[in-house]
């Protein structure tokens, strides 16, 4: 029986860890840019502009907890 290496899903946390930093990008671009476009002044905006940004937190601590685990 082979024995498992202590991380082996390095290559996995390491895509994940870019696929999250970039969706994170992408919702706290889709907050500044898409909130004023679609809903300019309204209490939907201000929703919208809550919800992406903490979408955009929710990946960027993802990447976080991934980079943490590929430096064990």
């Amino acid at each position: 029986m082979r024995k498992r290496r202590r991380n082996q899903y390095h290559p996995y946390l390491k895509a994940f860890s870019g696929l999250s930093i970039n969706i994170s990008a992408a919702w706290f671009a889709s907050a500044f840019i898409g909130t004023n476009l679609a809903f300019p002044r309204t209490a939907i905006a201000f929703i919208q502009l809550t919800s992406t940004i903490l979408f955009g937190i929710v990946f960027l601590l993802a990447t976080v907890l991934f980079e943490k685990e590929l430096e064990k």
